[in-house]
């Protein structure tokens, strides 16, 4: 399997619309004020897709992952990264952060990179320890300090 970095395409975000089923799983990955139920207009709007760095991992035949790449904190930011639900458990999810790390050092001025998760979402949890992130103290005026850990890591 050959997986590419890809830039993400209008028809690339109305296939990752189909992979929730659920606002929990929504509220997930895109935060409180991602609107569910949601149409294609509102959650092309409020992915905000075309306002940041916004990547797709591919293989040959099928969109595998999803993720967004910003400055925030003064840290590159990673964002919206989500797998393919048919391919979770492989690593995909892995793969595109590391892929992603290395666009962040090619594109970005910044020594270190950082992300938000929720504390009850165990498995991106895990995911961002597997691939050398680390919990740090919670920005001051970042929301949601009582639901959310703020992990960063070295792009070095």
């Amino acid at each position: 399997m050959s997986l590419v970095l890809d830039t993400v395409l209008s028809d690339d975000v109305d296939e990752v619309m189909g992979w929730f089923t659920d606002a929990a799983a929504v509220d997930i990955w895109g935060g409180p004020a991602f609107r569910f139920p949601f149409t294609r207009e509102t959650f092309h709007e409020d992915c905000r897709w075309q306002d940041f760095a916004t990547f797709c991992l591919r293989d040959t035949d099928r969109l595998l992952a999803f993720g967004q790449l910003g400055e925030r904190y003064r840290r590159a930011h990673l964002a919206r990264l989500i797998a393919n639900p048919a391919v979770r458990g492989r690593g995909v999810g892995k793969q595109l952060i590391m892929l992603m790390l290395d666009e962040a050092r090619r594109s970005l001025e910044h020594p270190e990179c950082g992300l938000f998760v929720y504390k009850h979402n165990k498995p991106a949890y895990h995911c961002y320890l597997s691939v050398g992130f680390e919990v740090q103290d919670y920005p001051e005026d970042a929301p949601m300090p009582e639901k959310c850990l703020y992990l960063t890591r070295t792009l070095g």
